[in-house]
């Protein structure tokens, strides 16, 4: 018998026979027939080079190879049982896990407040950790050093999961008061203002540089900004212009500072979802975040 041929049951009819002493009791309790114990008995015995059991009396009884394996049986017992029985939990609240989420510095406006306030209540001892989306999130997400992906990420393939959150539209950002913008934006002014233009990934913003040109319609370029943290700080103290995505652009305008207008031509909208690799797919854990943000940003929730 091959160490491939001894499986926990025949592990198993060790141990009943060493605790009852009997063939015929071992293969009631294991539900197996006496021949199928007489065969696995037989295949031990050659495997071992030991009779493992021989009669006296009425009674089976142990050799001393026996005595000395049964420990390790019973040990291999446990650890086979608590192997092929193990299932991976998520309690969310009592986990302390760490989720690695990578979104865009405008997906962490709109995102990560109601996120940690859902967190606060529904995984309190959680952690969170926000990385930049960048070149490399596709390997990030294959490695497991990154959860999941949020935002508008065009260079994941589709070996990615992927489910839609919300449809994102476009705004147009001015400041509060700008001297020529009164009762609305329209396509002369937006022509003839200066922009801020926010290189950054993510976003859709690449779906506004092909509309505008493809339209044709002019746009100058004043100054070039990394991410839109200080956005609405720009826009709130000059008279420059900012096209942005909506969520982000009615969140920036409640401060007061900046005015969200109508886009003065037709744009279109674009996806923000989650992404994630089939290595994560079927964890609870983050398959319990997936389910939260879909639970506070699925469309048909989703301001807009």
């Amino acid at each position: 018998m091959t160490m491939a041929n001894i499986d926990l049951h025949a592990l198993r009819l060790l141990d009943e026979i060493y605790k009852t002493g009997s063939f015929s009791r071992a293969a009631d309790r294991l539900g197996l027939t006496q021949p199928a114990v007489s065969l696995a008995l037989a295949k031990l015995r050659a495997h071992f080079n030991d009779a493992m059991f021989v009669r006296v009396g009425n009674v089976m009884r142990p050799t001393p190879q026996m005595e000395g394996l049964i420990e390790n049986v019973r040990l291999a017992i446990k650890q086979l049982e608590s192997t092929l029985s193990y299932r991976l939990e998520f309690d969310p609240l009592t986990t302390e896990r760490t989720f690695k989420v990578a979104m865009t510095d405008i997906g962490q406006i709109i995102i990560l407040p109601r996120l940690l306030n859902a967190l606060r209540v529904r995984a309190p001892r959680a952690r969170l950790e926000f990385i930049n989306i960048t070149e490399r999130i596709a390997q990030q997400l294959e490695s497991g050093e990154v959860d999941l992906a949020i935002g508008f990420v065009a260079q994941l393939s589709d070996v990615f999961y992927q489910q839609t959150l919300f449809e994102e539209r476009f705004v147009c950002l001015a400041r509060t008061g700008h001297p020529r913008i009164r009762d609305a934006l329209t396509l002369e002014d937006f022509e003839s203002e200066s922009h801020v233009f926010v290189q950054t990934s993510g976003t859709g913003h690449l779906l506004v540089d092909r509309t505008i040109e493809t339209l044709g319609i002019k746009r100058r370029i004043a100054v070039r900004i990394p991410n839109f943290l200080g956005l609405a700080t720009v826009i709130g103290s000059t008279d420059l212009l900012c096209t942005v995505p909506k969520r982000a652009g009615v969140a920036m305008a409640q401060m007061g500072a900046v005015t969200a207008w109508p886009v003065p031509f037709k744009l279109p909208s674009y996806a923000v979802r989650q992404h994630w690799h089939e290595r994560q797919a079927r964890d609870p854990g983050n398959r319990w975040l997936r389910e939260l943000h879909l639970e506070i940003f699925g469309e048909d929730r989703a301001p807009e």
